[in-house]
């Protein structure tokens, strides 16, 4: 069994550049975006409430909130969206954007990520940037916005063949591991031949690694897991 992830090391992600899966990630949300008939653009996602147009303009505020990281102003940023929780942001980013035609979105976000994941590589892994918990590596940011993108890609139906779906797996379950240890709720996940391994609390669960991944981002169904654990592992969300 290999050991348990340390949360302030980042050789679970040695090998892996996470500029270029970010940039990967981005380049699959856009060509399935530029491809949408107009009934696609409405399709419902799996984000309860949000069809395929209102999952974009969430990802389009989502590098807004890059941008301001990236120039230091991330409070302010946050005072001009206002909200009172999560849900309450998510709701405005969406609805500033609600009058734009698919096209102009679509062209919005694809501008904002490009200098955004541009700005990001020339920084360095090594550098830091704002975020709403303070200045943050850059290298562990960008695995926080891959794995925004690949969820979302998930919710909005985005296809995946047999070896792009294993690519994926392999740098999400090692983040996701990663994610899991540096949220500090007590959770030790342990990864044992394709199985990861949860315990919380003296309980114990096992996950596949793609329903490891499901789950630390909200996706897993409710009965799969002891509430504790489940509520426990939701970090990417």
């Amino acid at each position: 069994m290999t050991p348990a992830t340390d949360p302030a090391d980042l050789t679970e992600m040695a090998g892996i550049d996470p500029f270029d899966v970010l940039d990967t990630e981005a380049a699959r949300v856009d060509a399935f975006y530029r491809g949408l008939s107009d009934a696609g653009w409405s399709a419902p996602t799996r984000c309860a409430g949000w069809d395929r147009r209102d999952l974009l303009a969430h990802l389009t505020t989502t590098e807004d909130y890059t941008h301001a990281g990236l120039n230091g102003r991330v409070e302010e940023f946050e005072d001009d969206l206002g909200g009172a929780d999560l849900d309450d942001r998510n709701a405005r980013g969406i609805a500033r954007r609600a009058g734009l035609p698919p096209a102009t979105l679509l062209a919005e976000w694809r501008a904002a990520s490009a200098d955004n994941r541009r700005r990001l590589r020339e920084r360095g892994e090594r550098g830091t940037l704002q975020t709403a918990a303070g200045d943050y590596p850059v290298g562990r940011q960008v695995f926080y916005l891959a794995s925004e993108l690949a969820t979302h890609a998930d919710d909005a139906g985005v296809p995946q063949s047999p070896t792009e779906r294993e690519e994926r797996l392999q740098w999400r379950v090692r983040f996701a591991r990663l994610a899991v240890a540096e949220a500090g709720q007590g959770v030790v996940v342990t990864p044992d031949g394709g199985i990861e391994v949860i315990r919380l609390a003296g309980q114990r669960a096992r996950l596949s690694e793609s329903d490891f991944v499901e789950a630390v981002a909200d996706r897993l169904g409710d009965d799969a897991l002891p509430d504790d654990i489940r509520e426990a592992l939701v970090v990417l969300a």
